[in-house]
């Protein structure tokens, strides 16, 4: 079933295609409410822009089902030489399993660290290659290039060719999801997160997790800062998110487990 959101902008499409053809063929609407009408449909096409959780623009998987028993753990921006190899550590401690959206300049720098993500049984996903805070505006054919290029490093480094894509910052446009179509990727965001970027309390990171820590549930991380610059709040946090998983009786999986084998 198509999702709301899409539904939603089509409606606004199609509503906004009538609005024009009143105003050629009959009489232009007032002013005041050509400015109403265009600011609510700026204002829907750029909630599904920030919001990939909508599926405005492509499907994205953004959690499993409610009885899976399972849980998701997802970390970001990484390998890191120290960072990504504590967060290891702490998984391997409960044997949990995670998966790790890699950016290609860092998989270049540190392909050792991701053979150890491999090795240790952890899944291995796409974060881009630049991490470019300016992704989304990319039009398709360079983010397919982007994720050939990405996708390459990985496969150099541990024999892997990933199918899973986040993009940067999770933003999801019309062209990212053009893109990501076209290189055949399926496109991961989450259901929960915990903003552990820089700054961030680890208590904050713990609380915001355990609101949304229910079966099926992608949780996102970060085992790396974006610039390498800091140590991310999730690795204070991760033990007693780990703990909490295990109280709850859940079990931490690949994101893939809760992706249909048909859109992988």
């Amino acid at each position: 079933m198509m999702p709301a959101a899409r539904i939603a902008l089509w409606v606004a499409i199609v509503g906004s295609m009538a609005v024009l053809l009143r105003s050629l063929l009959l009489e232009p609407i007032p002013f005041w409410l050509a400015v109403a009408l265009l600011g609510c449909f700026t204002l829907l096409a750029t909630l599904g822009w920030l919001l990939p959780g909508l599926q405005m623009y492509g499907d994205v998987v953004t959690r499993g089902p409610a009885n899976a028993r399972s849980v998701a753990l997802t970390f970001d921006d990484g390998p890191h030489p120290a960072t990504t190899r504590q967060v290891l550590a702490m998984l391997a401690r409960g044997g949990h399993r995670a998966t790790f959206f890699l950016v290609g300049r860092k998989v270049v720098s540190h392909p050792e660290v991701v053979r150890e993500i491999h090795q240790a049984g952890h899944t291995i996903g796409l974060h881009s290659f630049a991490h470019e805070r300016l992704y989304s505006y990319k039009p398709p054919h360079q983010v397919v290039a982007d994720i050939r290029a990405t996708q390459h490093a990985i496969l150099d480094a541990c024999g892997v060719r990933s199918t899973l894509f986040r993009p940067p910052i999770g933003h999801v446009s019309p062209r990212t999801a053009a893109g990501a179509t076209r290189a055949g990727v399926t496109l991961v965001a989450w259901s929960v997160r915990g903003l552990d970027g820089l700054a961030a309390n680890p208590d904050r990171v713990l609380r915001r997790i355990m609101r949304g820590l229910a079966p099926g549930a992608i949780v996102a991380l970060h085992d790396a800062a974006e610039h390498d610059n800091y140590e991310p709040a999730a690795l204070a946090a991760l033990p007693a998110i780990l703990t909490e998983i295990e109280n709850r009786g859940l079990e931490t999986v690949g994101v893939e487990q809760f992706i249909d084998p048909a859109e992988q």
